[in-house]
């Protein structure tokens, strides 16, 4: 089945309104009922491998606050 934005009406929505609905999407699956593609829980390992192979590359939780979510 393919699906796409206009069908739904989505395409007029603005970027905050898709996430906050993204987020309802998200919520509505429940715990359990998703199990994520192998693909995604191998892109998820690859991250964090990487992260911990280079702790400096990232930043403190705080400063990603106050750098991105400062800005809307």
């Amino acid at each position: 089945m393919a699906v796409s934005l206009e069908q739904f009406g989505l395409d007029r929505l603005t970027p905050e309104e898709r996430l906050e609905l993204l987020g309802l999407l998200w919520d509505s699956l429940g715990e359990g009922t998703f199990t994520p593609p192998d693909w995604h829980i191998r892109e998820l390992e690859r991250r964090r491998a990487d992260a911990e192979a280079n702790p400096s590359t990232g930043i403190p939780l705080e400063e990603y606050e106050a750098r991105w979510l400062g800005q809307q």
